[in-house]
């Protein structure tokens, strides 16, 4: 943690940081006339910080390669962790409150070879340690999840991405979550495979039944679509053929009209010629008899 800022019960906001060997904190807002006051000269790494009681704990490993445990302000330094004849190494340093008590969370490997292991132990009790798990040749990514039967501890390794969860169920007590092992996992997945393949395989069948079922409907609608358009041809065609008879007999009937009319103007035309004929003749009689009388009267006078 480089930096970390908390807010107390009196609504103070107080900055823990570290730069260099050298451990500060400060009041906020920072004004003028502030300075950030030193705390430690003997920072080495790992600085982790909690409210525990009303006020800031913090833990760091020092230069002297021990786990150091102090407070803000409320008395003197606690030495927690020392490498011991073994060699520690520690690393991932974690403070947790937990039912009114302080835990630290740390990972370490006895000497050259061993590999990491997730270690808990509590700085304000004597005697009060214990290890979580055996780790590998790697730290593990350790996250902390509250739930609502208590809280579980999930390690998650930096090499493989092994997953390993374990339940918190007494101050130093864990217990390991059994979860799936690879074998079981495996054959899950078989019978979840297989189960699919039969699905798949029932699915298909209904498949091919749903379009043997379409193809047989499609087949039946395209009959009854073209028993519908011929029995419409055969309308169709009745309808024009009446249509035609109609029209053919109207135009006989006009026809004929047409011609009895043609005759009865002839015949008035021949009867009017004749008519016309005689009168021609009866004027020329006429004709004759007048001037043949007017003549006969001139000679006489």
């Amino acid at each position: 943690m480089g930096y970390q800022i908390f807010e107390m019960a009196d609504g103070q906001r107080v900055a823990l940081y570290a730069q260099g060997n050298s451990l500060f904190s400060c009041l906020l807002p920072f004004g003028r006339r502030m300075f950030p006051v030193e705390l430690k000269q003997d920072y080495l790494a790992h600085l982790e910080a909690v409210i525990f009681r009303d006020t800031v704990c913090f833990v760091y490993e020092d230069l002297a390669h021990r786990i150091v445990m102090d407070t803000l302000g409320a008395g003197p330094a606690r030495i927690v962790l020392t490498q011991g004849e073994t060699g520690f190494g520690f690393c991932d340093l974690r403070l947790r409150v937990w039912e009114g008590e302080l835990y630290l969370f740390y990972q370490a490997r006895t000497g050259y070879g061993e590999g990491y292991g997730l270690y808990v132990c509590m700085p304000y009790l004597e005697n009060r340690r214990g290890m979580v798990c055996a780790g590998g040749e790697f730290p593990s990514e350790v996250a902390f999840l509250r739930t609502d039967t208590g809280i579980k501890v999930i390690l998650a390794g930096a090499k493989g991405g092994r997953v390993r969860m374990f339940d918190w169920i007494g101050e130093t007590e864990f217990e390991e979550y059994r979860m799936i092992e690879e074998e079981e996992h495996g054959k899950r997945m078989n019978g979840l495979q297989a189960a699919w393949e039969e699905e798949r395989k029932r699915w298909d069948a209904q498949r091919e039944e749903i379009q043997a079922e379409a193809r047989s409907s499609l087949g039946e609608a395209r009959q009854e679509r073209q028993e519908r358009l011929e029995q419409c041809r055969r309308e169709y065609e009745g309808k024009v053929e009446n249509l035609r008879s109609e029209y053919e007999g109207k135009l006989a009937a006009c026809r004929e009209n047409c011609e009895m009319q043609l005759q009865r103007a002839k015949k008035q035309y021949d009867e009017l010629a004749e008519t016309a004929v005689k009168l021609q003749q009866i004027g020329r009689r006429w004709r004759d008899k007048y001037f043949g009388q007017a003549g006969a009267d001139k000679e006489e006078s």
